[in-house]
């Protein structure tokens, strides 16, 4: 048989089975039950393994072909893309995986030598399972990259062997496979990885020349990107300065997660709950974040802190700093829509003119006065909004966050001014009141409001929320007043 007609077979048994399972009418699938579903999908599963092993063959044999050609130089000259995004292309599918389907094909297919002697596969019990249609492209490939890793980790330690670290740590990813698929086989590769590195494998000092630090990538989504490489000490001190936020015992309203237990959840609910039923907390106002938002908002509110002692390096002659310029009609938010204005930081560049108005409640203010060509005419004396003692009275009297069914403590909250003090608020316990960082940005982001005429915070909703508006109180630092304030 010729190639021609090897590849015009394969065509036509492509095309019967395909016609085959398109003759399976929505109505006869509908009378399946539950077990026939089942077996269908195993079918369906089945098959689709099987043609998985012809594309993992095909991509490496097709890359292999045109680097073969490429060293030759035939056909190549006027080629300019890789072998791999050339068949990605002709495909449809990205890059990486061409080069997952050839790097399980390196792993997992035999082979000969420069002698034309037998090789085995490089991991011949993943291989039998994949070719065997026992696990999937994916799993195979978790699989494969399990292994490479802890083959690098064996190697760095003297008193391992390693061709018995990788035959014994097959076997348990096969077996694992075998008793429960797929995410067993993630948690028995990582198991085996923790196992490997918690014997004395420490970071070379060429290894942390080369990934060690903080990584600035750039701008991604609107959001600065970075990625680190830390030590097991540089982990240790970011974990214990960001774990605060995230804690599930500190939740933000009774919409937060983290995976508390149902006890802590029982108890927290009791101590949240408000004096009646239109008082529950407003959607809005529970906290949405996700863990990995509330760990970066814990690094920051703990840099935050050092940055407002007196006790860092300095830099310049100034203590580290968050540093921002912004022009007064801008400050107090009577920008026209059509003029230009001045709002950056000396850290990031253009800011949101509506950060700088947050950020400004707890901020160091230096007032300046510029000409339009922005020669200096007169410095202000520099102000400190709220001053210690006013906040340690606001830590009395609300004891934390303000906001309806909050529970973040008053060392996690910031003070804010319930009438801005870029409109001429005063910084007064009067008109201060203090919110954790998740609602500080929700009330000025938001319709919300903040009513003190009683002298004490109550939050307003917006119409969209409640038509009648009902102030609503944070009883969770107040128990004793539940059922005895009516909030009105």
């Amino acid at each position: 048989m010729t190639t021609t007609q090897l590849l015009q077979r394969m065509l036509t048994y492509s095309d019967a089975v395909r016609t085959e399972f398109d003759s399976l009418t929505d109505t006869q699938l509908t009378r399946l039950s539950d077990d026939q579903w089942a077996d269908y999908a195993d079918a369906v599963e089945a098959m689709s393994r099987f043609l998985t092993r012809f594309q993992v063959h095909a991509a490496a044999a097709f890359v292999r072909a045109a680097q073969d050609a490429q060293a030759t130089g035939v056909g190549t000259r006027l080629r300019t893309k890789t072998p791999e995004e050339r068949l990605a292309e002709r495909l449809g599918v990205t890059k990486s995986e061409i080069r997952r389907r050839v790097a399980l094909a390196d792993a997992l297919q035999s082979g000969t030598d420069e002698y034309d002697q037998a090789v085995e596969p490089k991991y011949p019990a993943v291989a039998e399972l994949f070719n065997s249609g026992g696990t999937s492209l994916s799993t195979a490939s978790t699989m494969i990259r399990e292994l490479d890793k802890a083959t690098v980790l064996s190697n760095a330690t003297p008193d391992l062997d390693t061709a018995r670290v990788r035959r014994d740590m097959e076997a348990a990813l096969v077996q694992a496979q075998h008793q429960g698929g797929a995410p067993l086989v993630t948690t028995v590769g990582k198991n085996w990885l923790n196992r490997l590195n918690t014997k004395n494998v420490q970071p070379t000092s060429e290894l942390a020349k080369q990934f060690q630090g903080l990584h600035l990538i750039g701008r991604k989504y609107g959001l600065n990107h970075g990625e680190f490489y830390l030590d097991d000490e540089q982990w240790a001190t970011l974990v214990a300065g960001s774990s605060f936020e995230a804690n599930p015992r500190i939740k933000t309203t009774n919409g937060g997660n983290g995976g508390s237990d149902t006890a802590s959840e029982m108890l927290f609910d009791d101590a949240v709950s408000s004096p009646a039923d239109e008082d529950a907390v407003a959607e809005e106002l529970k906290d949405s974040r996700t863990r990995s938002q509330k760990l970066a908002d814990g690094l920051m509110r703990t840099i935050q802190a050092g940055l407002s002692t007196n006790k860092l390096p300095q830099n310049g002659g100034l203590r580290p700093q968050v540093m921002v310029t912004i022009d007064a009609e801008t400050l107090q938010g009577r920008l026209a829509s059509h003029k230009t204005f001045q709002s950056h930081s000396a850290q990031v560049g253009p800011i949101d003119p509506g950060l700088i108005r947050r950020i400004a409640c707890n901020a160091d203010l230096l007032p300046i006065v510029l000409n339009g060509e922005g020669r200096v005419l007169d410095v202000g004396v520099p102000q400190r909004l709220f001053t210690t003692e006013q906040r340690k009275i606001l830590y009395a009297r609300d004891l934390g966050c303000s906001a309806p069914g909050c529970t973040v403590p008053a060392d996690g909250c910031e003070a804010h001014h319930v009438q801005e003090w870029s409109k001429g608020g005063p910084t007064t316990i009067e008109n201060g009141v203090l919110v954790c960082h998740f609602h500080h940005k929700l009330v000025h982001d938001t319709p919300w409001k903040i009513d003190m005429g009683r002298g004490v915070p109550y939050w307003v909703p917006p119409k969209a929320v409640d038509p009648d508006q009902k102030p609503r109180r944070n009883y969770h630092f107040h128990p004793e007043l539940v059922g005895a304030d009516s909030g009105t």
